[in-house]
């Protein structure tokens, strides 16, 4: 099920968001906060300079739904993070109704976080992080990209952290 959210200011739409969570076992975002999140994300990242009516799909899915993700998309066996879609730049997409899309693995991002001692919210705002800077244009294919990308994620989480609590964003799972 997705949820259209329209971030507005005076008035003007400014850019649309839409979820889904195609997992069961973790709790949906706080949605309210998140859209802000995620605005001022695209805002630094600058998506919002060259299309202030951005519209961005972000899908919570599970381990099956990425690994065929990625197979069909990206051409790689197995699991994985976060894969992301910019359709604004590609002529040849069907999709109409959004400019970018990312679809999370939440059981990546659970066991992540145990394994490097961090959050479960903090392992989801950075993957949100890690996707929205390749639709603006970053590739960590690399090792010097994958250095700067890196570098642009510390630097992006630190803004980030000052005016969110990731916790209250994405909340644990409840067993």
């Amino acid at each position: 099920m997705g949820v259209s959210l329209i971030r507005k200011t005076r008035g003007t739409k400014i850019m649309k968001m839409i979820f889904s969570r195609q997992q069961k076992l973790y709790p949906m975002p706080s949605k309210k906060t998140m859209n802000r999140m995620v605005e001022e994300l695209c805002r630094i990242c600058g998506l919002l300079e060259s299309n202030p009516f951005f519209r961005l799909a972000i899908n919570f899915v599970d381990t099956a739904t990425i690994c065929q993700l990625n197979k069909d998309f990206v051409g790689h066996e197995g699991s994985t993070d976060v894969i992301s879609f910019n359709y604004s730049t590609d002529k040849d997409s069907s999709n109409d109704d959004i400019d970018g899309e990312l679809f999370i693995c939440t059981d990546t991002a659970e066991s992540a976080a145990k394994r490097l001692n961090r959050k479960f919210s903090e392992e989801i705002a950075l993957y949100i992080v890690h996707g929205i800077l390749h639709i603006s244009g970053e590739d960590d294919s690399t090792v010097s990209e994958r250095r700067r990308m890196r570098c642009l994620e510390r630097k992006i989480i630190a803004k980030l952290v000052k005016s969110f609590n990731f916790s209250e964003i994405f909340p644990e799972r409840s067993n």
